[in-house]
């Protein structure tokens, strides 16, 4: 009667197991999506305004109110993760075409020091 139960409480463990390695796999799957190009054909520029002290949040928001990516929630984790400098405030061209990583690091460009 024991070795009943225990089965049964071993294959619901396996079970759960199972189900939570599936969900990690579909997040990872959704994260590598979100962070591609929204459009690789589309290189027309559209210009964004990051006002001074916008938070990561907020960067987030505008760039998906501009189409330029694809999860608001999935940029701000990115920047989160790999800020090296900072999101600066201004006028940045971007395009459709660009991914997460490569907007990140536009955003981060100290234009400032290249006009030296």
């Amino acid at each position: 009667m024991n070795d009943d139960r225990l089965k049964r409480q071993n294959r619901l463990v396996l079970g759960l197991i199972v189900v939570l390695v599936l969900a990690g796999l579909a997040i990872h799957q959704y994260f590598n999506y979100a962070l591609q190009a929204v459009d690789e054909g589309d290189h027309r520029r559209v210009t964004v305004v990051i006002p001074a002290g916008a938070t990561d949040h907020r960067v987030a928001a505008i760039l998906k109110e501009h189409g330029l990516v694809r999860s608001r929630f999935v940029f701000d984790y990115y920047l989160q993760t790999h800020k090296t400098h900072g999101v600066k405030a201004g006028k940045f061209r971007l395009t459709r075409a660009s991914t997460v990583p490569e907007m990140t690091a536009t955003l981060q460009q100290n234009r400032a020091a290249k006009k030296r």
